[in-house]
């Protein structure tokens, strides 16, 4: 027969509302304080009672979820999460997702209905929600010997009941009032469906049903006597007791859970630090490669801006030679006059070097030197438009001429004596005829 959580809950709804009714009593709405690592839970009364806490989970309203103590072990003691992992276990072997799934989203009472699951699975039957801040609230299981119920009476057990009723969160009356005699060993006999006979030390009820709910409670006459009784009072403390070890053993089974969990969540963390460590390398890395590509940038940005100062200034250097000139002073509103094609008529200047005889000088007529000086005149000019002589080759020119002469160059304005340079021109060898240049006659030598 399957077992469904709300049938965990139907088992332990009426043991589970008469032991919050004994939590109550003892601790008179006094302060408390917890501490896992004893563990211990204290009730700050004037008798002060001290209990045993098992976490079994948490419920957050900013979350919006259910957290169970066991999803990351080893944060607790053993001891303190053992209820929870042995609900887990019992969840398991029942197939009841809510008791093995780590994380649940809240719904209204999905607290208190998980801890009443729990409560079944592991025996222990009182519970504290402990405000833990921050919108979180922890449920916790409590033992103590200060919990422990009276022998079983049914006027007890009637108030119980009733009361449990109230809250609506049994299902199924027939399972709770049958789970509920069994663990308070108390007697229950089933006539029909319809109708049960409950047996304690003090008397008998009679329970009525109507489709599975409760529809009435009246006396009735006892079916068992007092050693049926005293066997089921040791019945349901052996079935007690079997839970409790249980949950030892579950214990030792948290323990070695919770060394494994460390040991991953440790792995997980030095993996995790190594891949941080690898994340800072390539960040820095880049950030060196980029640095060195920047300063290489501006290394190149400034070489290349010196390659260009020192360019200028070599330039600069050159124009400010003394004695030269560069064209763009000469033609400043020319563009490039030194790169033009010549004319298709234009003709090449020729400077003549030749010389004349003495006697062509001298014969020649007043009108015959100017002539030949106009001409001359104009050959000059045609000869300084294709080119300018050098200044040597001008003084050269008058040295031969004077040679050629051979006499002394007469100065310039001084009268000419024709009738001496005949005279002595006749004693002198004749020099071989040659004709002279335009720079001798233009001088008169």
């Amino acid at each position: 027969m399957t077992t469904t959580l709300q049938d965990l809950i139907d088992d332990s709804i009426f043991i589970s509302t008469e032991y919050q009714a004994r939590l109550a009593e003892i601790s008179g709405g006094a302060e408390w304080t917890v501490d896992f690592s004893a563990p211990s839970f204290t009730l700050q009364s004037d008798d002060s009672v001290t209990l045993t806490p098992y976490l079994l989970g948490t419920e957050s309203e900013n979350r919006g979820s259910w957290i169970w103590s066991w999803q990351e072990l080893g944060h607790f003691p053993e001891r303190v999460v053992s209820a929870a992992v042995q609900t887990r276990t019992g969840g398991a072997q029942h197939g009841i997702s809510e008791l093995t799934t780590d994380e649940l989203p809240l719904d209204e009472g999905l607290a208190r209905k998980l801890t009443l699951a729990a409560k079944t699975l592991t025996g222990a039957y009182a519970h504290y929600p402990v405000t833990a801040g921050a919108g979180v609230r922890a449920w916790i299981l409590l033992e103590g010997s200060q919990l422990e119920l009276d022998a079983p009476t049914v006027n007890r057990m009637g108030q119980v009941m009733a009361q449990a009723l109230q809250t609506g969160t049994a299902v199924n009356h027939l399972r709770a009032v049958d789970s509920y005699a069994k663990l308070r060993g108390a007697h229950i006999a089933w006539d029909t469906e319809a109708t049960a006979v409950i047996t304690a030390t003090d008397g008998a009820l009679r329970l009525w049903f109507d489709q599975g709910k409760i529809s009435g409670i009246e006396a009735a006459e006892p079916t068992v006597g007092a050693d049926e009784l005293a066997r089921l009072a040791i019945a349901a403390q052996d079935q007690r007791e079997q839970l409790v070890a249980e949950r030892d053993e579950v214990e030792r089974l948290a323990a070695a859970e919770a060394a494994e969990q460390m040991a991953a969540r440790e792995a997980q963390a030095q993996a995790a630090a190594e891949e941080a460590a690898r994340e800072d390398e390539a960040r820095a890395e880049a950030v060196r490669l980029a640095e060195a590509e920047e300063l290489a940038a501006e290394e190149a940005r400034l070489q290349a801006l010196a390659e260009a100062e020192a360019r200028a200034a070599e330039k600069a250097k050159a124009e400010e030679v003394e004695g030269t000139v560069s064209t763009d002073r000469v033609y400043p509103n020319a563009d490039q006059p030194f790169d033009q094609e010549p004319t298709e008529d234009a003709q090449p200047g020729r400077v003549t070097t030749s010389t004349i005889a003495d006697e062509d000088i001298v014969t020649a007529t007043e009108d015959e030197d100017n002539e030949l000086l106009t001409s001359e005149g104009e050959s000059v000019q045609t000869e300084q438009t294709a080119g300018s002589l050098a200044a040597g080759d001008l003084e050269t020119n008058q040295d031969q001429a004077t040679e050629q002469a051979g006499g002394d160059i007469r100065l310039a304005g001084a009268a000419p004596d024709f009738e001496a340079e005949r005279a002595e021109a006749a004693t002198k060898p004749q020099p071989k005829e040659e004709k002279k240049g335009f720079f001798s006659r233009f001088f008169g030598l």
